[in-house]
């Protein structure tokens, strides 16, 4: 859930949406389209209504992902909340070697995958394939 969390605060932050969200908004605005294409529409009135479809699309866009974005932060919370609880239990059923032994393997694999993190943000967005907002 972290490293998800992560990437998507890095789309959010770069602008880069995963490219199949973007192509399935997109298809919604589809008979929008086809309306500002009517001939009736004088020039400047089209031009108007056009920038503020595309305007609303990206904010729609990027407020989806920032909801997205909070229930996976609640999730996280949660997760943490089990384990705050199993942690307890733990501690009331376990001998100290035992308990101990638990702690630092959390600690190592903490540790792996804050650097695997680390990695993956430094370098997902350059094999990515994203679309980017038209701003």
């Amino acid at each position: 859930m972290k490293e998800y969390e992560e990437v998507l605060r890095k789309r959010i932050y770069l602008k880069r949406l995963p490219n199949e969200i973007d192509q399935i908004i997109n298809q919604s605005i589809d008979p929008i389209q086809l309306l500002l294409s009517n001939p009736v529409l004088d020039k400047d009135r089209r031009a108007s209504l056009a920038s503020s479809c595309s305007k609303t699309l990206i904010q729609y866009k990027f407020d989806l992902l920032c909801l997205n974005l909070d229930i996976i932060d609640n999730i996280r919370r949660g997760h943490e909340q089990v384990l705050v609880d199993l942690k307890e239990k733990l501690l009331q059923s376990c001998n100290k070697l035992l308990i101990q032994a638990i702690e630092k393997r959390q600690e190592a694999m903490r540790k792996r995958q804050e650097t695997y993190l680390k990695h993956k943000l430094n370098t997902f967005f350059d094999e990515a394939p994203t679309a980017v907002s038209n701003e």
